[in-house]
């Protein structure tokens, strides 16, 4: 009689056990449906530092201190016709800024206290890529973002194919008035925008009047450069 009820007693706690086992999955695969799986990093990211060892914080600190912040350069345009210049950026009050143009070591300042610095240079003609490392005592940072700013020193080429200057034009009205500049460059035509190709090429339908007509065209290149070209017609219907 004694077995039989210490049997019962044990089947009847295996079969609490059991219901436990299966309530307790429920409740896992709820939460993992329920919250996903960012739960679980977050309880894993949670174990690893509960289980982590002192000296990995402190190989951590060790490495940080030959970290050398990257600095940024502010944005400049793309092109310029002034040879000189005004170079300005952030980075940690402290530190020295060296700066690079075409891969060129050109000057170093020291950062100002509120976390700015600025360089004056030169541009060589054509293209100017700049770019700047920050320095702490004799550790180096890597290079900073880089800036490219053309220097164009003198007006776009600028050419009027049609129509021929002094020609006398009738009937066809308005007449197509076209030719050749640089490439990106910004092209007038009695002060209406023409239409540019990548080519440098350039067209607009002017509309004359009759009698004497004046036809200026106007290309502007991306550093504010001009080159002015004029021509005269004569219209009849």
């Amino acid at each position: 009689m004694r077995r039989s009820r210490l049997s019962r007693k044990y089947q009847k706690k295996s079969t609490q056990t059991l219901i436990l086992s299966v309530l307790g999955i429920a409740a896992v695969l709820f939460l993992l449906f329920r919250y996903g799986i960012p739960l679980i990093s977050e309880a894993s990211f949670l174990f690893g530092r509960i289980t982590s060892s002192p000296g990995t914080n402190t190989n951590q600190n060790k490495n940080n201190e030959n970290f050398v912040p990257v600095p940024t350069l502010d944005s400049l345009p793309k092109a310029t016709r002034d040879e000189a210049i005004t170079i300005s950026g952030t980075s940690l009050s402290g530190l020295k800024v060296a700066l690079y143009v075409n891969g060129n070591k050109e000057n170093e300042t020291d950062v100002s206290s509120d976390g700015t610095f600025e360089f004056s240079i030169g541009l060589s003609e054509g293209e100017n890529i700049i770019k700047a490392k920050a320095i702490k005592e004799d550790k180096e940072s890597e290079f900073s973002n880089s800036i490219t700013i053309s220097f164009i020193k003198e007006g776009p080429g600028l050419s009027i194919d049609a129509p021929a200057d002094n020609t006398d034009l009738k009937g066809q009205n308005p007449i197509e008035v076209k030719g050749k500049t640089d490439r990106d460059v910004h092209v007038t035509v009695n002060d209406f925008q023409a239409v540019s190709g990548n080519d440098g090429s350039y067209s607009y339908l002017l509309t004359l009047k009759e009698g004497g007509n004046e036809i200026k065209v106007v290309a502007t290149d991306l550093a504010g450069n001009k080159t002015e070209k004029t021509i005269r017609v004569s219209y009849s219907p």
